[in-house]
């Protein structure tokens, strides 16, 4: 049994990846063969049509009521079908079950029609071109794996068989032909493992190159030491929001020059983290970045806030409450001292985008000058810029 389980693994290219990656592939392939499925249908229905309207010139409405005909006109419906009846998936979180019903019965009715005609035409009528044609086709064209194009093709090759047992005078009987079928459904069936294997290959590789890039991109707007945004996502971040009411705060660490002539540098960087992190952490809808040296600049929405001086004052607060020891500092702790400016958008600014806010700077500034006068009054307060 567990040679068995191996063998089946190695035949499905899935395998190589875990169950949530696999998903996500699977999903995406079936968004192209959805796509490509629908211009065979297209492709199949015209030819088909067209050999409809040959027999109808030639034999008048007795050449439609053939069983070949019947079955290409059965053909056709079904292509129709599909092809409104399967959607059109842009994204593979878009895919749902009913898709991959859709496709993977349409595809095997494809080959089902296919071996049919093929087992009704009698020598005089034909050739096994039609039912070749169409597994090289799928095979090629479609993205399957091995275990999928054998249960594909299964039924219709089934039926092949069952034709050349009961049907004497069918054109497979002529030498050659169902060996010719035999080799092409294995030609077939190798190329479809060969083409998904190495278009899963392509996808994981494109998707590793994706995820480095959002990586590296993430990585650019953090800051080295803190690990929180940097002054790059501070201004991506504002520009991203452009008609919301917001508080602006700039944070500094009081008599952090000290406390690093006390502690040394590395332990002031610990100190930076710290502070970062907590910053960061507070309950609030909105960024905290660093914004260089021991300042941070926090921006946050007031869309559903009216207290802005409690929450600026919890948050200097829960600097003071972290206890981290400071003998350099008059208070004994790590403390803050925070300006901060408040920028209000009414609705009707919102909705008529009028009234374009200030530039970032000239809210740091503003904030700036706040957070001046907060050093200047004794440190370790929260002071509200006032025009």
């Amino acid at each position: 049994m567990k040679s068995l389980y191996s063998v089946i693994q190695s035949l499905n290219p899935y395998a190589a990846y875990d169950k949530a990656q696999s998903a996500i592939l699977r999903k995406t392939l079936m968004c192209d063969n959805i796509k490509r499925l629908k211009i065979i249908g297209v492709i199949g229905s015209a030819v088909n049509l067209l050999l409809l309207v040959l027999y109808y010139l030639k034999d008048g409405f007795g050449g439609l009521i053939t069983i070949e005909a019947t079955l290409r006109i059965a053909w056709i419906l079904a292509s129709i079908i599909y092809i409104f009846g399967v959607g059109s998936p842009h994204s593979p979180d878009a895919v749902k079950k009913r898709q991959f019903i859709f496709f993977y019965g349409a595809t095997g009715l494809c080959l089902l029609f296919a071996s049919l005609i093929t087992a009704v035409l009698s020598v005089e009528q034909g050739s096994t071109f039609l039912y070749l044609i169409n597994v090289l086709l799928i095979g090629s064209f479609l993205y399957l794996s091995f275990l999928e194009m054998i249960c594909l093709i299964a039924p219709s090759f089934l039926v092949l068989v069952i034709s050349i047992i009961f049907t004497p005078s069918s054109i497979l009987m002529t030498q050659g032909n169902f060996i010719n079928v035999i080799a092409s459904t294995a030609f077939a069936v190798v190329i479809a493992q060969t083409i998904l294997t190495s278009k899963l290959k392509q996808l994981s590789s494109t998707q590793t190159i994706l995820d480095q890039k959002k990586e590296l991109e993430y990585l650019i707007d953090l800051d080295g030491l803190t690990r929180i945004p940097n002054r790059r996502k501070l201004e991506s971040y504002y520009l991203n929001h452009p008609y919301t009411s917001f508080v602006l705060l700039m944070v500094d660490i009081d008599y952090f020059k000290n406390y690093n002539d006390t502690y040394g540098h590395l332990q002031g960087d610990q100190c930076l983290i710290q502070v970062a992190q907590c910053l960061s952490h507070y309950p609030f809808e909105g960024l905290t970045t660093r914004y260089g040296g021991e300042e941070f600049v926090t921006i946050i929405k007031l869309d559903t806030l009216t207290d802005t001086d409690t929450l600026v004052e919890g948050i200097r607060k829960s600097i003071e409450a972290m206890q981290i020891r400071h003998e350099a500092s008059a208070f004994g702790v790590v403390t803050v001292s925070i300006g901060y400016v408040i920028h209000s958008v009414d609705e009707t600014d919102r909705k008529s985008n009028v009234n374009l806010p200030d530039g970032l700077e000239s809210f740091i500034l503003k904030a700036d000058q706040a957070l001046y006068q907060a050093k200047e009054n004794g440190r370790n307060q929260i002071k509200l810029y006032q025009e």
